[in-house]
């Protein structure tokens, strides 16, 4: 398998995340789709959380790749994140998906509105959370980056695979 890091460093994934057993089920699906040796994996269960660590990496000047927010969270909820992230210059073309509980369509275009880069229902079954972070693994293989448009198409021709 060849090593695709960008400039011999990992992807950063972002997750923001109050419930940590979904966090471990997102470790869990990572290490399954085979993801963990291309990307580095940080941590947030709340929003206040959330909005520390994203000012800390904008003093350091460390890149986040990609940011995967619940909605639904303690002291800071998604959408304040989500609007925190969005209204920054320096944070703006961090993409955002927003990975919930949520099927309302008021959330889904709120989010939207907000400027989320996709909103995905979190998946019903650990397979289709693997195809998610399969769908990642492939945009970074292929497209040597995360192509939020890539990975939403990998995913869906994986879902309608039988």
């Amino acid at each position: 398998m060849m090593n695709i890091h960008k400039e011999d460093t990992l992807y950063k994934l972002f997750v923001i995340e109050d419930n940590p057993a979904e966090v471990r089920l997102m470790q869990e699906a990572i290490k399954e789709a085979g993801l963990s040796d291309i990307v580095e994996l940080e941590y947030a269960y709340d929003g206040e959380e959330a909005c520390e660590h994203l000012d800390t990496c904008k003093i350091l000047g460390k890149q986040i790749d990609l940011v995967l927010l619940d909605l639904n969270m303690p002291k800071v909820s998604g959408k304040e994140v989500l609007e925190k992230i969005k209204s920054d210059p320096d944070l703006e073309s961090t993409p955002v998906i927003v990975v919930t509980n949520s099927d309302y369509k008021k959330d889904m275009i709120e989010c939207y509105r907000l400027r989320a880069d996709g909103y995905l229902q979190k998946p019903a079954d650990f397979k289709k959370l693997v195809d998610f972070f399969v769908s990642v693994k492939r945009s970074i293989e292929e497209k040597h980056k995360l192509s939020i448009y890539y990975i939403e198409k990998v995913y869906d021709e994986l879902r309608l695979a039988v």
